[in-house]
């Protein structure tokens, strides 16, 4: 592939003379005008396309770039725009010669017609423009000395094209190029930052994009001052105010990441990844009517976000609304097969409802655990069980919560001096505190 992401290419310096370069280009030409006066003597220029075309693809197949390389040219000439593919299979032609030659000026040259058949490519093949432009700065930034400006240059357009179909690796050779710029150029800097905090949003997993940020950005407020810069250049711009509300977010600043949120929330209604973010700032903030509100609506607009209905399980754990809780709980636990968490939250629940229930009913007096409550603390650790069973990789998590309840579920004296209460394996819960729950603990058979 030409050219493929890759290291330790040797820089090369300077570039073909003007008589050469002169030279090359003459040749092309009057390589193109015998092979358009051999099509139109023939009156086939249609054939005479499609057998330039053939012996092209054959010799490129089996890497026979310098016999390959002239039929393409005239493919080129005869018909630019009929071969979606002509101008990558050229390029990778003189990629092939560059590779095998010793000599720096003929490297030179096919480095010069590698860069000419790329910006062939982006004139006659549009719909490829985005990938051309991304290996002609890949082939400014490796095959040459003093041409980076040029390759950030052709970065830029691929981003402008496409953003989303660029790979982060292309990304980061750009941001590398304005990280290194930036020291001479302080709007570089604020370049780099907007570009990786974009890739962060496309992968918040990438741990690269957090290193370089935290390279760029050693101080939030900074962030914030920067977004805030560009914001003022274009308030309703969407993608500023996006960015303005992250940089806030980054630096702990609720109140100002929800200011920009809430705009955005009202200028595109539909998207989710807002309304979600909003949650997640009035949740940090403890307004979880609020944050319930804000994860619904990103539910109504994205049904996948199977997590907001843990969010949304928190937020009423957290106002006490124990019953309501679990049940959102219960509906995360049937989005996936394999998913543990839901089963860890509902745990969590029947935790607190007993916490709720010995600081208001009982006066905060622990001594005055009962029956009923050690059942709950019970039911807790099934729940974790439960997590453990269908999803291994919290199982360290899930038996350290159980272990956590080991004194505070019904202990075997507890169990026999109450075993008219044993139905079936199981005791039923009573009390006031815990008429939502309706479910029975599991008397350990051992």
């Amino acid at each position: 592939m030409v050219p493929e992401i890759r290291r330790g290419i040797n820089p090369l310096s300077g570039s073909l003379s003007t008589m050469k370069l002169l030279s090359l280009v003459t040749t092309l030409t009057v390589a193109l005008l015998g092979a358009c006066s051999v099509a139109l003597s023939q009156g086939l220029p249609s054939q005479e396309v499609l057998k330039n075309w053939s012996l092209f693809s054959e010799y490129h197949k089996n890497g026979d770039f310098v016999t390959a390389s002239p039929y393409g040219w005239n493919v080129a000439r005869l018909d630019p725009t009929r071969f979606k593919t002509l101008y990558t299979k050229l390029a990778e032609c003189y990629y092939g010669l560059y590779e095998k030659e010793t000599l720096l000026e003929k490297k030179t040259a096919y480095a010069d017609s590698i860069i000419l058949v790329y910006d062939l490519g982006i004139k006659h093949a549009p719909e490829k423009a985005h990938s051309m432009y991304l290996l002609k700065a890949y082939s400014l930034e490796n095959y040459f000395e003093g041409r980076a400006k040029e390759a950030m240059s052709a970065y830029e357009k691929a981003i402008e094209l496409d953003f989303d179909a660029v790979e982060f690796a292309y990304l980061d050779r750009y941001g590398l190029l304005l990280m290194k710029e930036a020291s001479t150029d302080p709007s570089m800097k604020a370049k780099a930052i907007e570009l990786y905090r974009r890739a962060g949003d496309k992968d918040p997993a990438n741990q690269t994009v957090v290193d370089r940020l935290k390279r760029l950005v050693t101080d939030p407020k900074e962030l914030i001052e920067l977004a805030e810069k560009k914001l003022a250049t274009a308030p309703e711009k969407i993608e500023y105010l996006w960015a303005a509300a992250q940089a806030y977010i980054q630096a702990e600043q609720w109140e100002g990441a929800e200011r920009h949120l809430q705009k955005l929330v009202k200028k595109s209604p539909n998207t989710a990844v807002y309304w979600n973010e909003l949650g997640k700032i009035q949740s940090r903030q403890r307004r979880f009517k609020q944050a319930i509100e804000s994860y619904e609506s990103a539910l109504k607009h994205n049904a996948a976000l199977k997590e907001n209905l843990l969010n949304i399980a928190l937020c009423f754990r957290e106002l006490k609304n124990f019953e309501s809780a679990r049940s959102y709980a219960q509906r995360a636990a049937q989005r996936e097969k394999g998913w543990g968490r839901p089963y860890m939250e509902i745990g969590e629940i029947y935790k607190a409802t007993v916490e709720d229930c010995v600081m208001n009913s009982k006066g905060g007096d622990w001594a005055k655990l009962d029956l009923n409550d050690k059942l709950v603390y019970r039911l807790a650790q099934e729940s974790y069980l439960r997590a453990k069973a269908v999803e291994s990789n919290i199982a360290a998590e899930a038996d350290r919560r159980t272990k956590e309840l080991s004194t505070l579920v019904p202990t075997k004296e507890d169990y026999f001096f109450h075993r008219e209460k044993i139905k079936n394996g199981k005791m039923e819960i009573l009390g006031s505190c815990y008429v939502w729950i309706r479910e029975a603990a599991t008397v350990p058979t051992r």
